[in-house]
C-alpha cells in the first residue's frame, strides 16, 4: 500500500488485552509541555474502528512556534504495581506543503481500542507527550521512545527532498575524490557488509584526525549506514568520547547508492587525548547498515540509527514510495 507525505500517522501499540476504568482523563504531558492531551472512552462501537470501542483524544496546542509533528503515548498503568500493561501511541507529521499547527489550535483523534468489558479502578490512563517538533526544526520533550526518533528522522528526510538543509550536508555521502583519506597508521577490518580502512589524516593546520574509508563488501547496494567511533584510554579502558557518523543517499536516487565494491569517505574526526598528552585509542563499530532492498544489518543500539531509518522513511514518503520498504529484518 502506497503512503503519501500528507498522510496522518497514527500508530497503535497493544502489549496486552486488559480492562480499565471508564472515567475520562485529562492529563498534561511532561512539565511545561505546550501540548495538552485529554482522553474519553466511547463504549459504543465507533464506525472508524473495525472492532472495539473508540478512544477520543483531544489535543490542545499553546506553544509559540508552529507545530509540525508530535508523538503522544497513552500508557495504561496498574496503580497498585506501577506496571504499564497496555500502551497506545498517537503521532502526526506534516510536510512543508501542509499548514502547520498554530498556537491555540484544538483537534481530536480517534484511537481504536480492544473492548473493555470489566471496570477496574486500579487501572489509570494518562497521556504523556514524548516529543514535539516545530516548524523551525527545534524539538521539545524527552524523546525517550524509539518511535519519537523515527518521527524526528521522518521530518528531516522530508526536508531533504523539499529544500536544502544544514543537516543534509552532514549526512550526504562523500566521494573518495573529495574526502579525507587515511594516510598513516592505517587499519583495515571488515564488519558485516562493510570493509573499513581508518588511520591518521592531517588537516591544513597539521592537526591529526581519524579518517575513515568505507567500502561495500557485500553483493547488494547500500542506502546508508551509521558508524560509531569510541575514543578510550588503552590502559584503563575508560571511555573518553563517542562520536557517530551517518551517511545516506538523501534523494532516493538508486544510481547514487553505495554499490558493491564502491567506496564512501566519512568526515574526519578529531582525536581525543589523554592527560599525559598522548592520543587516545579508538575503536570503530557499525550500528546500522540499510540495504537497497530494505533489509538492515547491525544492533541499532544508537537512537541515531532509528533517526536514519526515519530519514529514509521521510524521503520515501516525499517520493511517493512504499514506506514499508525499509524493513526491520536483519541481514544474516
Amino acid at each position: 500500500m502506497r503512503q503519501k507525505a500528507t498522510a496522518f500517522l497514527c500508530a497503535l501499540i497493544l502489549s496486552a488485552v486488559v480492562s480499565l476504568a471508564a472515567a475520562p482523563t485529562d492529563e498534561t504531558g511532561a512539565e511545561a509541555a505546550p501540548l495538552t492531551v485529554s482522553t474519553q472512552y466511547l463504549f459504543d462501537l465507533d464506525s472508524r474502528c473495525k472492532e472495539g470501542e473508540g478512544l477520543t483524544v483531544t489535543l490542545r496546542y499553546s506553544g509559540a512556534q508552529p507545530l509540525r509533528g508530535y508523538l503522544v503515548t497513552l500508557p495504561l498503568t496498574d496503580s497498585l504495581s506501577g506496571k504499564v500493561v497496555q500502551e497506545q501511541v498517537a503521532e502526526e507529521v506534516r510536510d512543508l506543503r501542509q499548514g502547520m499547527i498554530a498556537s491555540g489550535a484544538e483537534w481530536t483523534r480517534t484511537v481504536c481500542t480492544i473492548p473493555k468489558k470489566t471496570l477496574g479502578d486500579h487501572l489509570t490512563l494518562a497521556a504523556k507527550v514524548d516529543v514535539l517538533k516545530f516548524a523551525d526544526g527545534s524539538i521539545w520533550g524527552p524523546a525517550a521512545l524509539r518511535e519519537s526518533h523515527l518521527l524526528i528522522g521522518t521530518l528531516d528526510g522530508m526536508d531533504f527532498i523539499a529544500k536544502k538543509t544544514e543537516l543534509q550536508k552532514f549526512v550526504s555521502p562523500i566521494s573518495p575524490e573529495q574526502g579525507a583519506l587515511p594516510a598513516g597508521e592505517i587499519r583495515s577490518e571488515k564488519i558485516g557488509p562493510l570493509k573499513i580502512e581508518s588511520g591518521v589524516w592531517k588537516d591544513e593546520r597539521g592537526q591529526e584526525k581519524v579518517a575513515v574509508e568505507i567500502t561495500n563488501a557485500s553483493d547488494k547496494a547500500i542506502r546508508g549506514y551509521l558508524l560509531t567511533t569510541l575514543f578510550f584510554d588503552p590502559t584503563t579502558g575508560k571511555r573518553i568520547r563517542r562520536v557517530s557518523t551517518k551517511e545516506l543517499e538523501t534523494h532516493r536516487n538508486a544510481s547514487e547508492y553505495l554499490a558493491p565494491g564502491a567506496t564512501w569517505v566519512a568526515d574526519p574526526r578529531k582525536f581525543s587525548y589523554l592527560e599525559d598528552g598522548k592520543r587516545a585509542e579508538y575503536k570503530i563499530t557499525v550500528d546500522l547498515v540499510v540495504f537497497a532492498d530494505g533489509s538492515i544489518f547491525g544492533p541499532m543500539e544508537s537512537q541515531e540509527s532509528t533517526e536514519v531509518l526515519g530519514m529514509m522513511r521521510g524521503i520515501d514518503m516525499e517520493r511517493g514510495a512504499n514506506v514499508d520498504e525499509v524493513s526491520a529484518k536483519k541481514e544474516r
